[in-house]
Parts: C-alpha cells; sequence; structure tokens
C-alpha cells in the first residue's frame, strides 16, 4: 500500500458514497476501477474496503484468478464475511439462514473451501439448483438481508474482475438488482482492466447503467509530486522541485514507477534535499529493478513466437490500442493466422481487447521495455 494515494481524492469520495448508502439502504450506482497493471487500482480497492470497514460495513474483498470462476474465492470470502456479521449481530436467525445457504452452495458446487464453521439447519431449495447464477444470487441475497437486520452493509470489492467467467459475474449482477429494489445493503467495487466494461455489459442488458466507471490512468505532475514529497515530509525530509519533476518523467506518473523512483532516490541521497542529481543517479537502478521485477516476469510462460508479436507490436505506431492487421502485416502473416496467438497472450495477462482487431498491451511503457531489450 503506497503511504499516499495522491491524486485519487474523488474516487476515494466516490467510493464512500456507495459504501455510506447502502448502510443507510439508499440506491447507489456501484464503482468499477478499470485501468492497466501498475496504476493503483489494488491499492484503492483496498484502501476503500478497509475505509467501509472502519465505517461498519462488513466487506468481502477476493481477488480473482486466471481462468477462475471465482466461485471458490467468493466462498471463502463470504464465509469469512458472515462470521464477521454472526459476530457484530444481534438478530442471528438471519444470520444462521446465510450460513445455510452458503453451505448448500459450497456442497453443490463442491467448493473446496471446508465446512462453514457454525451448526445450521439445511435450508432446503435455496443455493442447490445447480445454477450458478441463481444459486450465487440467493447466497447474495440472504446475506444483505441479515446484514440488513444487523444494520450494517455487506460491500463485495472484487480485484481482477475480467477474469471472472460470465455465469459468476451475472450472479453477482442479479443480486445487486434485486438488492437495489428491495433497498437491501448490497454493493459492488469492483477493478481490473478496461475489458471489464464490455463484461459487465455481456452478463445482463441492465448491467451497465448499474455503475460507474472509473478510469484509472497515470497520476499528472501534481500529483505525482504529492505522491513524493509527503511521505518524505513526514519524515522530516525535503526534496528539490527539479528533483520531482525528473521523478515524473522518469516515472510517467504511474503509481508503481513512482513507488520504485521514490524508493531509489530515497536509498541513494546522503541528505536533505534531495536533489535532481540524485534522481539522476538512482535512473540506472530504476530501470533495472522494474526490468526485473515488473517486466520481465509477464514473460515467463511466453513462447518464442509470442515474444516475437509482442516486440513487433512495440513498433506498431498507435497510442494504447494497436491494430491487429498492422502486426500481422509487419510479421508477414495474416491477421487470421494470429488470433490463436492473440487469444493465448490474453489468455496469460500480457495483452487485453477492448475494441475489436485491437489490441494493448496490459502494464504501461512495456513496448518500451521490449525495444530496449530484444532486438527483431
Amino acid at each position: 500500500m503506497p503511504p499516499e494515494l495522491a491524486g485519487r481524492e474523488q474516487v476515494i469520495e466516490d467510493g464512500r458514497v456507495v459504501s455510506a448508502r447502502a448502510k443507510l439502504r439508499k440506491a447507489e450506482r456501484g464503482q468499477m476501477l478499470i485501468g492497466s497493471r501498475g496504476v493503483g487500482k489494488t491499492s484503492l480497492l483496498k484502501w476503500l474496503a478497509e475505509d467501509a470497514r472502519q465505517a461498519g460495513v462488513i466487506p468481502v474483498i477476493a481477488e480473482i484468478q486466471n481462468d477462475s470462476q471465482g466461485i471458490e474465492e467468493l466462498s471463502a470470502k463470504m464465509k469469512d464475511a458472515l462470521h464477521a456479521l454472526d459476530y457484530v449481530s444481534k438478530v442471528k436467525t438471519g444470520v444462521r439462514e446465510s450460513f445455510a445457504v452458503l453451505g448448500n452452495f459450497i456442497r453443490k458446487f463442491a467448493v473446496k473451501i471446508g465446512p462453514v464453521g457454525v451448526e445450521v439447519e439445511t435450508c432446503a431449495g435455496l443455493g442447490e439448483s445447480g445454477n450458478i447464477e441463481s444459486d450465487l444470487s440467493a447466497v447474495l441475497l440472504t446475506a444483505a438481508r441479515a446484514a440488513k437486520a444487523s444494520g450494517t452493509a455487506i460491500g463485495l470489492y472484487i480485484d481482477e474482475l475480467q477474469n471472472m467467467q460470465l455465469a459468476t459475474l451475472s450472479g453477482i449482477i442479479v443480486s445487486l438488482h434485486q438488492a437495489a429494489q428491495e433497498l437491501l445493503p448490497l454493493y459492488l467495487i469492483g477493478s481490473g482492466l478496461p475489458t471489464v466494461r464490455g463484461l459487465v455489459a455481456k452478463s445482463k442488458t441492465y448491467a451497465e447503467r448499474m455503475f460507474n466507471y472509473e478510469e484509472i490512468g497515470a497520476l499528472d505532475a501534481s500529483a505525482s509530486s504529492d505522491a513524493i514529497r509527503k511521505p518524505m515530509k513526514a519524515m522530516n525530509v525535503d526534496i528539490e522541485d527539479k528533483a520531482l519533476s525528473a521523478i515524473f518523467k522518469m516515472s510517467g506518473g504511474y503509481p508503481f514507477f513512482l513507488q520504485e523512483c521514490g524508493y531509489q532516490v530515497w536509498q541513494r541521497a546522503e541528505r536533505s534535499p534531495i536533489t535532481a542529481k540524485d534522481v539522476k543517479g538512482a535512473a540506472r537502478d530504476v530501470e533495472e529493478r522494474l526490468d526485473r521485477n515488473f517486466f520481465a516476469v509477464r514473460l515467463d510462460r511466453i513462447s518464442e513466437l509470442e515474444r516475437r508479436f509482442l516486440r513487433v507490436m512495440a513498433d506498431v505506431p498507435g497510442g494504447d490500442e494497436r491494430p491487429i492487421s498492422a502486426i500481422a502485416k509487419a510479421m508477414g502473416r495474416s491477421a487470421n493466422s494470429l488470433s490463436m496467438l492473440r487469444r493465448s497472450l490474453i489468455r496469460k495477462g500480457v495483452l487485453y481487447s477492448s475494441t475489436p482487431g485491437m489490441v494493448s498491451y496490459t502494464v504501461p511503457q512495456f513496448g518500451a521495455y521490449l525495444k530496449r531489450t530484444f532486438s527483431l
């Protein structure tokens, strides 16, 4: 977690409104934090979840792994949430029913998280139809009703949402829609790659209007300066404006890169104030650490042909998105012949496609890394 979430004040305020209104049983759209990797989506999500916890909400914090339905992760975190709800609730009946429905769900889908941890009677018919959409909805709605009786709310904070299978996401969307109609205290704040927008729209026809989408990207120069200066000031260390400008130029304003720059400059500087010379001296260390620990790990499961695709893509003109047709032409191939290669790279989390016929790197400045590291 970065020591300063600079430049994200509006996103944080919007997230607080979502959780506060849910607890008051007032209708409110959920929130989707979308952007490439390294821009701080996960840090924001975790901060919002902890902030909600401090305000008396029960957060369900889950990360959806690659090619996962997310059933086991969600079930395990729902179990933890129900135990937390049971601890604070004075109305145990609804909580026990929630445990029973979750138990049905776990048994029906052979979820391997162990027993729910409390003795409950079977709740026949709920959470055991075998339809993931309706059964997951039953789990979430019974939990929301129990939260209502206890004067709190259930907040779903789901990271890497683009990895969730459609049926699982549909179950969440259905429960949120029903909760809004019944004014139940249940909401979702999710984060993921820009493809999340299309996935949500595909899940249910009405899903698009249920969320506000927050584009999380690089910080501007002012916010980047705050992200570096404020933590240093807390340690009684000053930094010159020229040094901050050099860090912004080096990092491009991307939060993960800013953290690495700040760390290396702090390690190198011998006295306050930190100068542009200190930043220049740390530049090679920053680049080497990012290459080794941020960029290179993306290529661990990449074949030679896939690596060539990625390297050629770096030379194709364009902004965040590059046309498949141009990449194919540069490789001397047809666009259709690259479809399996494209799908493989998307599955491995290196590329994403939010526009037909276009692809983007999932991490910022990846093309520049490939250019300086691999030759064609």
